[in-house]
């Protein structure tokens, strides 16, 4: 009999995650208590040794809530004694992990390591430890919600170090990347490998959401990415994700007929291969829940994927002809997605019925997709008035055409913006630059833009200039807007004359293109 098979509970874990994020947060607010009483005790945390002093206080009070956790605890008591006990032990390990933390970045920094290398250093060891004490207490426990969070909480630290440790020198080989690519992999092999009430379960699907989170935070803020060699990332997080889906489908082969396997099966890793990571692994996620006849993490996975739409549809850096594509390839995959959906829904509707507490599972998970759909909507919501918000106070600026060419496709006509050279650093600057980030522009007496400089750190613009965000192409091109402008079937000659592009900036250095004009800046296909 397997060992770390815990208790039936009445909600499922994916319900009742959360409901314990309030105990969670209790226990980080009692960790920074217990660091606060450590303090008090030892001293002035700043003067000689004390620090020391503090975490070793630090770890052993976080011990005490530690143990405390596991004596009230776990799925056979009450509501109260199961979130107290969480809240306990969140606190001892969040306490615990931030000591071990600063103990190790003590021993690292004495030895003459550089700062950046002595905390990544030490991040990997409080992982560790972190891993290690999360793997006792869940099987100890044998509760599901505190196995998802111990989960997601080493992810997070494993990568918060990983990237810290790239920043000396590049030491770190950019191993965020892969340890997120690998986490995945591993998650989706675990959430379809165990077994129904598992504690696995919750750290695989911890592990699946958890780079979804990161593939997100890089995407909104590359600063957080240890940069490299984008393409080899690319490739091995994709030959991870396919891997994995690979695996969960050769689960199924015994629950579908080959052929619309197949043919699911071809559409799904056509998704995952031309998506994004962030919506390949919401993919990735929804294969291991059909592979486990999981509908709380299938319906988590659905809402991931409505997310992520929603961050794609408002990408200014993608051209209408990308995002097409991309829209094509999700579609294929949501139909591939819709024919599992349909068959696990009839194969799991007999097992429902006859199980104790069905119907209460089932209006339980029913509004907890309810409100992870309704905060997707409301993210949506959100991401139409921050980015109105923003153009409000855009300014208009001109960027120089190079001669263009209309051409007719199927669905009307559009034609291809060559902005000229004088918009953009030198090639040999460009190839030296991250995937993205901002370079100034100078503006003359008619807003039309020139090149002016690639910022530092501290650069403050300069009267004449304007910050704007670029995307740094495969083919090692810098891009401000997209590079087609679309218009309606039978109106190329209006816009033949085209000699800018009228781009409106933001002042976080967003651009839309929003026009095209003539040689006296005069707009073209509309009044002035």
């Amino acid at each position: 009999m397997s060992t770390d098979k815990s208790a039936p509970w009445p909600a499922p874990w994916y319900v009742e995650m959360f409901l314990a994020i309030g105990g969670w947060l209790a226990g980080i607010f009692a960790a920074i208590a217990i660091f606060a009483i450590g303090v008090a005790i030892a001293g002035d945390f700043k003067s000689g040794g004390q620090d020391i002093a503090v975490c070793l206080i630090a770890l052993l009070f976080g011990g005490g809530f530690i143990a405390l956790g596991v004596f009230v605890g776990g799925p056979q008591k009450g509501d109260f004694a199961r979130h107290f006990g969480i809240s306990c032990i969140a606190a001892g390990l969040t306490a615990a992990t931030f000591a071990v933390w600063y103990l190790a970045f003590k021993i690292f920094d004495a030895g003459g390591a550089p700062e950046a290398t002595a905390i990544g250093s030490g991040g990997l060891c409080a992982a560790a430890m972190l891993a290690a004490a999360g793997f006792f207490l869940t099987r100890r426990v044998r509760d599901g919600i505190l196995s998802f969070l111990t989960a997601l909480a080493v992810y997070g630290v494993a990568v918060a170090a990983l990237i810290v440790l790239h920043a000396d020198d590049g030491i770190g080989w950019h191993s965020d990347h892969y340890a997120t690519a690998a986490a995945a992999a591993f998650g989706a092999w675990l959430f379809a490998r165990a077994e129904p009430g598992s504690v696995r379960q919750p750290a695989g699907a911890a592990l699946l959401i958890g780079p979804v989170i990161y593939y997100t935070l890089i995407t909104s803020f590359p600063a957080l990415a240890s940069g490299g060699d984008i393409h080899t990332h690319w490739l091995i997080a994709k030959i991870a994700f396919i891997a994995s889906a690979l695996y969960c489908l050769w689960l199924l082969r015994a629950r579908y007929a080959p052929a619309p396997l197949a043919a699911a099966s071809t559409l799904l890793i056509a998704g995952i291969w031309v998506l994004p990571n962030a919506g390949g692994v919401a993919i990735l996620a929804l294969l291991a829940a059909f592979a486990a006849n999981h509908r709380g993490l299938a319906a988590v996975a659905v809402v991931g994927v409505i997310w992520f739409i929603s961050r794609f549809y408002y990408d200014l850096s993608m051209t209408l002809l990308e995002k097409s594509a991309l829209l094509a390839a999700l579609g294929a995959a949501t139909l591939g997605g819709a024919f599992f959906f349909r068959r696990l829904s009839k194969d799991s509707a007999g097992g429902e019925a006859q199980s104790g507490g069905g119907a209460q599972r089932n209006w339980l998970a029913i509004l907890g997709f309810a409100a992870l759909l309704a905060l997707a909507c409301a993210y949506v919501n959100y991401s139409v008035m921050r980015l109105e918000n923003a153009f409000a106070e855009a300014r208009r600026i001109y960027l120089p055409l190079g001669p263009v060419d209309p051409r007719s496709l199927i669905q009307g006509d559009y034609m291809t913006l060559n902005y000229r050279n004088t918009a953009y650093p030198p090639s040999q600057e460009i190839g030296a630059l991250p995937r993205t980030g901002e370079v100034f522009l100078k503006l003359d007496e008619n807003a039309v833009a020139s090149f002016s400089r690639i910022p530092g750190e501290n650069d403050v613009l300069d009267t004449d200039e304007i910050r704007i965000d670029y995307i740094k192409t495969a083919d090692a091109r810098m891009r401000y807007a997209p590079e087609s402008y679309f218009f309606q079937e039978g109106e190329a000659h209006i816009y033949q004359p085209a000699h800018f592009a009228i781009v409106l900036v933001a002042p976080d250095g967003r651009a839309k293109l929003t026009g095209l004009a003539d040689e006296n800046l005069a707009r073209l296909g509309e009044p002035n």
